[in-house]
């Protein structure tokens, strides 16, 4: 991990709890050459910057026996946007949703644990159309790579967040081809 505006330490605890967050401020310490209360001292600050937002638990359940991965392409009405948006999100088995290219245009991804759980779902999105122009449902096979490991989500205000946090980040950076 190398953050730009950060020390060589706060780099390498970053880069530990990175691979490990349960680890004990001392078993941090003795990786990066700090002690317990340094690296506490610095994780607190790194909190309150906002560098370090939370330690989250990552579940993996695609490695549950059973359970159903889709994807949805859903174009709505101009003026309904953010409302489809809420309404998409605020659903459990909805893991991502993304804003993308084309006019009020996003790509949900979706994990539902059982059939049942899956169709109920769709049965929900159709009943309630409104403001939804087209939808295409695709159901995903198998993964060919996945980086990322688990299914975890992030809030919409919570990924707003981060969006702004870093482009304030690239906005800061000088330009390379200048």
């Amino acid at each position: 991990m190398n953050i730009d505006g950060l020390d060589e330490l706060d780099n390498k605890i970053l880069t530990v709890i990175e691979k490990n967050a349960r680890l004990s401020y001392s078993d941090i310490g003795e990786q990066v050459g700090l002690s317990r209360v340094s690296v506490k001292t610095r994780m607190d600050a790194m909190e309150k910057r906002g560098i370090i937002e939370g330690y989250y638990t990552k579940i993996n359940a695609e490695s549950a026996p059973e359970g159903h991965r889709f994807f949805l392409e859903v174009i709505t009405e101009p003026g309904q946007y953010e409302e489809v948006i809420d309404r998409i999100a605020s659903q459990q088995v909805i893991k991502r949703v993304y804003a993308v290219s084309g006019e009020c245009r996003l790509l949900v991804e979706g994990f539902a644990s059982k059939r049942l759980q899956y169709e109920n779902f769709m049965r929900n999105i159709k009943n309630n159309a409104k403001g939804v122009r087209s939808m295409v449902t695709m159901d995903a096979h198998y993964p060919i790579k996945n980086v990322y490991g688990g299914v975890d989500y992030e809030s919409l205000a919570e990924r707003r967040a981060k969006a702004a946090a870093a482009d304030a980040t690239v906005a800061e950076q000088p330009n390379a081809s200048e």
